[in-house]
C-alpha cells in the first residue's frame, strides 16, 4: 500500500487537496470492489501542514491536518499543491522547502501540481530537468530558475522520482496518473469514468496564451519585440531583425534568446499563431483570410503549425473554445 502526503499551507488550492484525495478514495474504494476479502488498498493518504494546525486555502476554508512535518514518516509520496496567484509569499517559507529536499533525498518520491513546482524547483530536485507548471507562471519560472528545462506546453512530466503537473485543475491529471503508474491502467480508467474526467490529456498547450516576455533589461531586443508588435504580418528575417536591433546577428540571436527564452522565428511564429486564435475565436472569418492576416500564405503549412504549437487544428480550436 501506497503511503501518501499531501501538503497543505495558507493559500492552496482546495481542490487541489480534495480533488485527489477524493481520486484516492475512489482507488481503494474499487480495489476493494476487484478485490473483496483481500485487505489490500491502493494506499493510505494523509494530510500534513507546517506544524500540524489547520492552515486557510485560497477560498478562505480551512484545511485540517493530520500531522505536522516533523511527525510525517515512512511516506513513498510527497503531493505539493498549487496556489493561487504569484508564489512569492509561499517561497519566503524557506523551511517548506528545505524539508521537501530532506523527503526527497530519502527517497520519497516527489509531485506538485500547478505553481507547487516552484517548491520542488526551490529545493534543488529540478535543476538540469525538465518540468512544467502554470503557463502563466511560465516566464517568472525561467527568470527565477534558469537551469531547469520548462516545458510549459506539457500537462504532465514524470522523472520516475519526480513528477509535475502543470495547470491550475491538472491536480485531477496527476492523481490519475499516480493511480495508473502505482495501481494499475484498469484502476485509473475506472476512476476517471466514475468522476467524468478526461484520463487522455497530455499536454496545456490549448490553453495557453503566448505573451512574449518583454519584462527584461536588453533595451536592443526589446526594441526588436515593439517592432514585431506591429509588424508581424510582414516578411520578417532574422537577418532583418539584427539589423533593427543594432547588433550582429550571432551576437542578436544570443541575446534575443536568453531575454525571452525563445529563438527569434520561434517567437515570431507563436507571436503570429497567437494573433490567430484571438481572431479564431472573435470573429467569423475563413480561415484562409486568418491564414494571411497573421503573415502566412500557404495554408496547409499554417494548418501545421498551428496544431504543433496548440496541439490542435484551428477548426477544433475554434469549435472548442469559441463562443458558438
Amino acid at each position: 500500500m501506497l503511503n501518501i502526503a499531501v501538503l497543505a499551507y495558507d493559500n492552496c488550492l482546495l481542490s487541489g487537496i480534495a480533488g485527489m484525495l477524493d481520486l484516492f478514495t475512489l482507488a481503494n474504494w474499487e480495489q476493494k470492489r476487484v478485490s473483496p476479502g483481500s485487505g489490500s488498498l491502493f494506499c493510505h493518504c494523509e494530510v500534513i501542514t507546517f506544524a500540524g494546525e489547520a492552515v486557510t486555502s485560497f477560498n478562505r476554508q480551512l484545511v485540517m491536518a493530520n500531522c505536522s512535518l516533523a511527525d510525517c514518516k515512512n511516506i513513498d509520496l510527497l503531493i505539493v499543491p498549487g496556489v493561487m496567484g504569484r508564489p512569492d509569499r509561499l517561497l519566503e517559507q524557506t523551511e517548506l522547502a528545505e524539508w521537501i529536499g530532506e523527503q526527497y533525498q530519502n527517497g520519497t518520491v516527489v509531485a506538485s501540481a500547478c505553481s507547487g513546482a516552484f517548491l520542488l524547483a526551490e529545493a534543488g530536485i529540478l535543476n538540469g530537468r525538465q518540468a512544467t507548471t502554470h503557463w502563466q507562471l511560465a516566464d517568472r519560472f525561467r527568470q527565477r530558475y534558469p537551469k531547469i528545462d520548462l516545458q510549459i506546453d506539457r500537462l504532465i512530466i514524470d522523472g520516475v522520482d519526480y513528477l509535475c503537473a502543470g495547470g491550475t485543475g491538472a491536480h485531477f491529471d496527476l492523481a490519475l496518473h499516480l493511480i495508473e503508474k502505482y495501481g494499475s491502467k484498469s484502476l485509473a480508467s475506472v476512476c476517471a469514468r466514475m468522476m467524468l474526467i478526461d484520463g487522455n490529456r497530455r499536454d496545456q498547450a490549448p490553453f495557453v496564451r503566448f505573451k512574449g516576455s518583454k519584462d527584461h533589461i536588453d533595451e536592443p531586443i526589446l526594441k526588436v519585440q515593439q517592432w514585431l508588435d506591429r509588424y508581424y504580418r510582414e516578411k520578417v528575417s532574422v537577418q532583418l531583425m539584427a539589423k533593427r536591433s543594432g547588433l550582429n546577428e550571432r551576437t542578436f540571436l544570443r541575446r534575443f534568446r536568453k531575454a525571452t527564452g525563445e529563438a527569434p522565428l520561434e517567437y515570431l511564429q507563436k507571436m503570429r499563431i497567437e494573433k490567430a486564435k484571438q481572431l479564431l475565436l472573435g470573429s467569423d472569418q475563413p480561415l484562409e483570410e486568418i491564414t494571411a492576416a497573421v503573415g502566412y500564405v500557404d495554408l496547409s503549412s499554417f494548418r501545421r503549425l498551428f496544431r504543433q504549437i496548440v496541439g490542435i487544428s484551428p477548426t477544433v480550436y475554434r469549435q472548442r473554445f469559441g463562443d458558438s
